[in-house]
């Protein structure tokens, strides 16, 4: 058996992967409602549409006799597929120097014929394939390649559809909805494995004024920079939206590389930076709360999102009562 290759792009292909949060999750009739049709239209006892972690495949939808969600990487099929320009076909398995001591061609589901078209999220990163699987040998015709190409755009769309639904279109980071998929998976994490993170909570002060004075198109340009800068001081792991209007949320974990304090400063250096060259007759500024993890007062991210409100809400009642801007305000645990 020959075991598949890890694609150049292997980090950037997961990153993209992981923000969808599309893995481990069951029962998504816009995904089954096409592997159904795959087995139909292909007369096969088995469509699925599988997603390539990093060492495990993740059936995100099956159509016929499967018993399991998940599969070993090295031994997909479809790992291969991913590698492939256009379909990848496999005819016959038990011939096939590749597969033939393959454990799901010499056992259960006794694998003969295989033809996968990999699918691209929505910035071009291949996530998996959508598949049909027969345990009799067969050819595909170049009919039959048109067709499963065409469900793999449905496939494709889909995901687009999923992607727009959890993303700000203005700035392209996530929205409320998918801060708290993407955040509770990220918190999960972090609280599993005994890590210190804060919640960062940032208002871009005056957009309202810039929105009425200079109009809704240059705030719209004003938002999407800081949001580009914001983006530009996360980690890989870190994740940040924007909510509403101007307001953003960081869930920032700590590390020896980068604390809280680190990223603030980064943030201030760039938007600094920003202001300074900047040609406009105003200058972006914003306002910041913080709120540091306590297992003992968290149990969970919407918590703590609720809490980073009231410690902003409080501090611009502190910075209205008194003439000169105050210093951010910060909640220890």
């Amino acid at each position: 058996m020959k075991f598949p290759e890890i694609p150049e792009n292997e980090a950037e292909r997961l990153k993209s992967l992981y923000m969808m949060d599309l893995l481990d999750k069951k029962d998504d009739e816009r995904l089954d409602r096409l592997t159904r049709l795959a087995k139909t239209a292909f007369n096969v006892p088995i469509g699925l549409i599988s997603l390539l972690d990093r060492d495990r495949q993740w059936l995100a939808s099956c159509s016929g006799q499967v018993d399991v969600r998940e599969t070993a990487r090295n031994i997909s099929f479809c790992a291969h597929a991913i590698l492939a320009q256009g379909i990848f076909i496999v005819k016959d398995a038990s011939v096939d120097e590749r597969f033939h001591d393959h454990p799901f061609v010499a056992g259960e589901p006794h694998i003969r014929f295989y033809a996968g078209c990999p699918v691209r999220l929505p910035d071009g990163s291949i996530a998996g394939t959508i598949c049909i699987i027969d345990d009799k040998p067969r050819d595909f015709t170049p009919e039959n390649i048109n067709a499963l190409l065409d469900l793999g755009a449905i496939v494709e769309d889909e995901f687009y559809i999923i992607s727009m639904a959890m993303t700000d279109p203005l700035t392209d980071l996530p929205n409320k909805r998918g801060f708290y998929k993407l955040g509770e998976k990220r918190f999960a994490w972090l609280t599993d494995n005994k890590r210190s993170f804060s919640l960062v909570y940032l208002d871009v002060e005056n957009i309202t004024a810039i929105n009425e004075f200079f109009g809704h198109s240059e705030g719209d340009a004003t938002l999407k920079k800081f949001a580009g800068v914001l983006n530009r001081c996360l980690k890989k792991n870190d994740v940040a939206a924007r909510l509403e209007g101007g307001k953003f949320v960081v869930l920032l974990g700590h590390d020896e590389d980068q604390d809280v304090d680190t990223f603030l400063f980064s943030l201030q250096s760039k938007i600094d930076d920003l202001n300074e060259k900047s040609m406009k007759q105003f200058r972006l500024h914003y306002a910041y709360g913080i709120v540091e993890y306590d297992p003992d007062r968290y149990s969970n991210l919407l918590e703590m999102m609720n809490n980073s409100e009231h410690v902003m809400y409080l501090e611009r009642k502190k910075s209205a009562m008194r003439p000169t801007q105050s210093k951010p305000s910060r909640e220890k645990s």
